[in-house]
C-alpha cells in the first residue's frame, strides 16, 4: 500500500529546503566563481589553493583538535555532575540544573570578556593560584591557545551536562543492582552498564558540541592571541577583512565536508552499537 503525500510534512519540507539545501547549493555555487559580481566564472582556482597551501589544512587540523579536547573536557567535566544530578540531587534537580544553564543563556561575549578579567595578570584566578604556590602572580594563560579551550570548555559544557543528564535519568537502578548484587564493581558497573546504556546519548553530545567548536573564532580571536588562530578566524578574514567571500565559501565548504565526515563517523558507530545490541 503506498503512502499518500502528507500535509502538514509541508512546512517542515520547506523550511529543510530553504534552510538548508538552499545554503548548501549556494556556498558551492560561491566556491566555483571567481568572484560575486556579474562578470565573475566559473573556476577551480579556490579548491586548488586550499590543497597546495599548507597553511589551510594545518589549520583545518588545529580545528579539529581543539575541538577534539574541548569535546573531550566537557565529557569529563559533566559526565559526573549529569550522574549526580541524576541519581544523588534529586530533590534540587531543578535549581541545579538552572545554575548550570546559566553560561549557556548568557551572552558569549560577556562570557568571553569576563574570561579575560578572570585569567589576566593580577586577576583572581591568577591571585588565588599564586596564594596556593602553584603559579606567580605575573603568569597568565591570557592570549594563548589554552585560553580559547578553557573559554569553549566553559561555554559547552551546560550542553554536554544535559544530554548527559538525559541519558543517566533513563538508566534504570535496578540493573546497577543486579549488577551489584552479582558481584560487579563499580568500574565493571561503568564499563558493562552505564557506559553501554549512555553511548547513545553520549555521542549526541559529542556531536553537539564538537560541531560548532570546530567553527569557532571569536574566542581564538579574542582570547587566543597570535598563536591562537583557527579556520574559522580565516573564513571570518576572507568575508570581512580581505572581501574575497568565494575564498570563504570555499574554505566553508572545506569545515563542512570535514564536519559532516566526522558526524557521519559518529552516526556509523551508533547504529553499529544499535546493531550488535539488537
Amino acid at each position: 500500500m503506498r503512502r499518500g503525500f502528507s500535509l502538514p510534512a509541508i512546512p517542515a519540507l520547506f523550511l529543510l529546503v530553504s534552510l538548508v539545501l538552499v545554503p548548501l547549493l549556494l556556498l558551492l555555487f560561491w566556491s566555483l566563481r571567481t568572484g560575486i559580481g556579474p562578470g565573475s566564472s566559473w573556476t577551480l582556482a579556490h579548491l586548488q589553493q586550499i590543497w597546495q597551501k599548507p597553511l589551510y589544512l594545518q589549520l583545518l587540523k588545529k580545528s579539529f583538535l581543539t575541538a577534539s579536547a574541548v569535546t573531550l573536557l566537557t565529557v569529563l567535566l559533566a559526565w559526573p555532575a549529569a550522574w549526580a544530578l541524576a541519581r544523588h540531587f534529586t530533590r534540587a534537580q531543578a535549581f541545579l540544573l538552572t545554575l548550570a544553564l546559566v553560561p549557556y543563556l548568557t551572552s558569549y561575549l560577556l562570557l568571553i570578556y569576563a574570561m579575560m578579567v578572570l585569567l589576566a595578570q593580577g586577576g583572581p584566578l591568577m591571585t588565588l593560584l599564586s596564594w596556593l604556590h602553584l603559579a606567580g602572580l605575573e603568569s597568565s594563560i591570557l592570549y594563548t591557545p589554552w585560553a580559547t579551550i578553557l573559554m569553549l570548555v566553559y561555554e559547552n559544557v551546560p550542553i554536554m551536562l544535559l544530554v548527559l543528564f538525559s541519558a543517566s535519568q533513563r538508566i534504570d537502578p535496578r540493573l546497577l543492582e543486579a549488577a551489584q548484587i552479582l558481584g560487579a564493581g563499580p568500574l565493571q558497573r561503568f564499563f558493562h552498564v552505564i557506559f553501554p546504556l549512555s553511548l547513545p546519548g553520549l555521542l549526541a553530545g559529542m556531536v553537539l558540541v564538537f560541531v560548532p567548536v570546530a567553527g569557532s573564532f571569536v574566542e581564538a580571536q579574542i582570547l587566543g592571541g597570535p598563536r591562537g588562530l583557527l579556520l574559522g578566524n580565516v573564513i571570518a578574514d576572507q568575508v570581512s577583512r580581505i572581501y574575497r567571500p568565494t575564498m570563504g565559501a570555499a574554505l566553508s565548504l572545506l569545515l563542512l565536508a570535514s564536519v559532516l565526515l566526522f558526524t557521519g563517523v559518529i552516526h556509523f558507530l551508533s547504529r553499529r552499537r544499535t546493531a550488535y545490541e539488537i
